[in-house]
C-alpha cells in the first residue's frame, strides 16, 4: 500500500489505510508523496460530501454567483450616471469578472470529482467522522 499511485481510486480499504496513517500525510513536505496527494483528495471529497454533495455544491456556486452579480450590477447601475464614479464602476466590473472566474474554478473542481469515488466516500462517512471524533476538538 505504501507505493500507491496518486491517481489510485479511493476504495474503502484505501480510505481506512489513509486514515490509519494520516499523521504521515498532514505534515508539510516539499514533495508530497502519492499517498499524501490521495489523502488530500479524500479530504477534499469528504468536505464536498459533508457540505451536501457535488450537485448541492454546484447549486450553491450558481446561487452565489447570481446573488453577488445582481448586487454588483445594482451598485454599478446606481453609480454609472455619476462621472466621478467611473473608477468605482470599473472596480465593480472587475469584481464581477473575478466572481465569474472564482465560480467557474469551483465548478471545474467539482467536475473533477469522480461520482463513484464520491459514493465510496459517502459510504465511508461513519469511519471518517469517527476518525475526526477520535482526534478531539480542534485547537
Amino acid at each position: 500500500m505504501e507505493n500507491a499511485q496518486a491517481n489510485q481510486p479511493l476504495t474503502p480499504e484505501l480510505i481506512r489505510h489513509l486514515l490509519a496513517n494520516a499523521a504521515h500525510f498532514t505534515a508539510f513536505e516539499a514533495e508530497p508523496t502519492p499517498l499524501m496527494s490521495t489523502y488530500r483528495r479524500l479530504m477534499e471529497i469528504y468536505c464536498v460530501i459533508k457540505a451536501g454533495g457535488i450537485e448541492a455544491q454546484r447549486e450553491v456556486a450558481h446561487r452565489l454567483e447570481a446573488t453577488e452579480r445582481a448586487a454588483l450590477l445594482a451598485e454599478i447601475q446606481t453609480l454609472a450616471a455619476q462621472p466621478s464614479m467611473e473608477s468605482r464602476v470599473r472596480a465593480l466590473q472587475q469584481e464581477i469578472w473575478e466572481l465569474e472566474q472564482s465560480v467557474a474554478s469551483r465548478l471545474n473542481y467539482l467536475d473533477t470529482i469522480d461520482v463513484q469515488e464520491a459514493a465510496i466516500v459517502q459510504r465511508c462517512l461513519p469511519e471518517i467522522d469517527a476518525y475526526f471524533k477520535a482526534l478531539g476538538p480542534a485547537r
